[in-house]
């Protein structure tokens, strides 16, 4: 059957640079592979990459020759080019809950689709694509469809030397292995992203980096993870069900922090980083080693910690990426709303991507989709509805489960043992009345009847944590902070025809009480950046008493004290407001922002 036109996606425009802030955060390591050379497609979970250890004097290698692979995994096999993703990524966290995530990809149909926002970011600029798109409840799958998977270089072709010198330069840590591919999670702007690529080698314990900085504790896990490998004796071999792919139990795991990126190229022409920064972007890979030859005749190649340069690009890149987040969703819409299949194409020349409808049969064998049927709630599979009365402790409570992953699992397992239950009871849980009320009700509702100390409030989000109730939401600290905001008054219209809209101080409330438990709860993987960012928040929660009311107020600011190193000049800032207080004890229903409207300055300490 001819494939048939569905839509045209337009380049997406970003006008308000405002908008812009599709981030990567919460950046998670899943799972790994590697391909082992055999005659039925194998893999080897988790697998290694190649060791990084280069000799210790300039050497020799020859050009690069033989097969050479440009989608291995559709080389292996061609039949689902990304079975190996789930079954590795199932076989480590079997209870991986793929239906909160938004799209899974290959780093490479990224890196296309971001060539397609803005074609500088590619050393080739703009060049003809395919990705075959599949949507399955809320989750997409990014495919990728290339021309040509591999490529065979002659023995009088000359196509560099990178594939020669990764032999040299690295050690092979799985046998047979022909290649070693990650799976990663992270939050893009609010997407979720589950990613896979191929990873050139990592760092050893006792290998020298430039510039990088690593804690001890940071040490102590580094370590850790390289003990982590199972002897030969122990591999085990394995079919998944109904799949010609075959997995063997096999390999160490290594933590993202010490993976790495090769690049080679001769001396006369330099490799600047902005050229591969959209890649290790992509995948999130800290180091790179870019090795220089005369001839084939290699230096002593340096690894870079290049954490610092990605951080910057980004946000150089907002507009870039918030128009990539942009353009991913559109796809995503445009394919769900057209029968969840379809293959989005580019020819290298326009401004804007053709969807077309895609004849061939499912992506994944059958027994996976499965993980994306939506796990309903206990009660309304049986039928009934979701709102229980549940005893928990002395009093009794009648609660909408749904909003309560623990409640909704614990009633789950009472009825499949004793499938005509109706009364259920639970040992008492710390602050679950005033948890629920701010689940009901805003979580702006925990400021009201808590008392200031931070314990308090450590307790009440130490039961959120407990009852798995998604507090954050997956926000960012940017992302809380646009929502402090929202208490802002802004206009709507034209020149002379716009009009003042009020602020949402009910939603600048509850992003308080989000920012108090991120503050308490969170992890911050730039603490030094995140801290300011946090202040920045804190400052403004502080300074707005015509939205916040004391006891909000009086929380962060003391949570904030006591989970980060408050540097002088923040203390002062803070302790200038609170003086303020003290001066104008006035009710807090009486005062407004205006007089407080002096502007509040950051420091980088």
């Amino acid at each position: 059957m001819a494939s048939l036109w569905i839509a045209d996606i337009l380049r997406p425009d970003l006008t308000n640079v405002e908008e812009a802030g599709s981030f990567i955060t919460e950046v998670e390591h899943l799972s790994s592979y590697n391909w082992i050379e055999s005659s039925t497609p194998t893999i080897a979970v988790p697998g290694c990459p190649p060791l990084w250890c280069p000799p210790n004097a300039p050497k020799k290698v020859p050009k690069d020759s033989g097969l050479i692979y440009i989608a291995q995994n559709a080389v292996r096999h061609p039949e689902c080019p990304l079975e190996p993703l789930f079954r590795s990524l199932y076989l480590e966290n079997p209870s991986y809950n793929i239906q909160t995530v938004d799209l899974i990809t290959d780093r490479n149909n990224v890196r296309k689709l971001l060539s397609f926002i803005n074609p500088g970011l590619s050393k080739n600029g703009l060049e003809p694509f395919t990705i075959n798109v599949e949507v399955t409840k809320n989750t997409a799958i990014f495919c990728r469809a290339e021309t040509a998977t591999y490529t065979v270089i002659g023995p009088h072709s000359s196509r560099g030397y990178g594939h020669d010198f990764e032999k040299a330069f690295t050690t092979i840590q799985v046998p047979q292995s022909t290649g070693h591919y990650r799976i990663i999670s992270y939050k893009f702007g609010d997407l979720k992203f589950v990613v896979r690529y191929e990873t050139d080698g990592y760092l050893g314990e006792h290998s020298k980096v430039q510039t990088q900085t690593v804690d001890p504790e940071h040490m102590n896990l580094m370590n850790m993870m390289e003990s982590l490998s199972l002897p030969p004796s122990e591999s085990r071999s394995h079919c998944a069900t109904d799949s010609k792919l075959v997995i063997k139990e096999e390999g160490k795991q290594v933590p993202i922090q010490s993976t790495l990126e090769i690049k080679t190229r001769t001396s006369r022409n330099p490799i600047h980083i902005h050229e591969v920064l959209p890649q290790l972007w992509v995948s999130q890979t800290p180091n790179l080693v870019r090795a220089y030859h005369k001839g084939g005749l290699f230096g002593q190649p340096e690894v870079e910690d290049v954490t610092r340069e990605m951080a910057k690009w980004e946000e150089d890149h907002a507009n870039d990426l918030t128009r990539l987040a942009i353009l991913i969703k559109e796809i995503i819409r445009v394919v769900r709303d057209n029968g969840g299949n379809a293959a989005v194409k580019h020819d290298g020349r326009s401004d804007s991507l053709k969807v077309w409808t895609r004849g061939r049969s499912r992506m994944l064998p059958d027994d996976l989709y499965s993980k994306f049927v939506e796990k309903t709630d206990s009660t309304q599979a049986i039928g009934t509805d979701p709102r229980l009365s549940l005893k928990i402790g002395d009093t009794a409570y009648n609660v909408d489960i749904s909003m309560v992953p623990y409640l909704s699992s614990f009633v789950r397992l009472q009825r499949l043992a004793q499938p005509q239950r109706t009364d259920f009871v639970l040992q008492h849980i710390p602050l679950f009345e005033i948890a629920l009320k701010g689940l009901e009700s805003g979580y702006r509702q925990c400021f009201r009847s808590l008392r200031d100390e931070v314990s308090q409030y450590q307790t009440l989000c130490d039961t959120y944590d407990f009852l798995g109730v998604d507090v954050i939401g997956g926000q960012s600290i940017d992302n809380i902070f646009a929502d402090l905001r929202a208490c802002k008054p802004d206009y709507e219209g034209g020149y002379k025809r716009s009009r003042m809209v009020k602020g949402d101080k009910s939603r600048s409330r509850d992003a308080a009480f989000r920012l108090l438990f991120l503050i308490i709860r969170g992890e911050f993987s730039e603490e030094n950046k995140d801290t300011v960012k946090v202040y920045n928040a804190v400052i403004f929660v502080v300074s707005h008493p015509g939205t916040f009311k004391k006891g909000a107020r009086t929380a962060v600011r003391a949570a904030f004290e006591e989970r980060f190193v408050v540097s002088p000049k923040q203390r002062s800032q803070l302790e200038r407001w609170r003086k303020k207080y003290v001066i104008n004890q006035s009710d807090d229903e009486n005062t407004t922002e205006n007089e407080f409207s002096e502007q509040y300055l950051s420091d980088d300490s």
